[in-house]
């Protein structure tokens, strides 16, 4: 189980490679390559967070 924190900090990883990968004019599909490897999760998981 996540603490507070933990949570916290995983979701401002999560918007910052979205928005950047966005800023850069990145594809959905590289921003998902993005979200599944510097967060080691499945593809399923990355669309969520997309």
């Amino acid at each position: 189980m996540w603490t507070v924190f933990e949570e916290t900090q995983n979701e401002g990883r999560i918007r910052g490679i979205i928005e950047m990968g966005i800023e850069r004019g990145l594809s959905e599909e590289d921003i998902l390559e993005k979200l599944e490897h510097k967060l080691n999760v499945s593809r399923q998981e990355a669309q969520g967070y997309f």
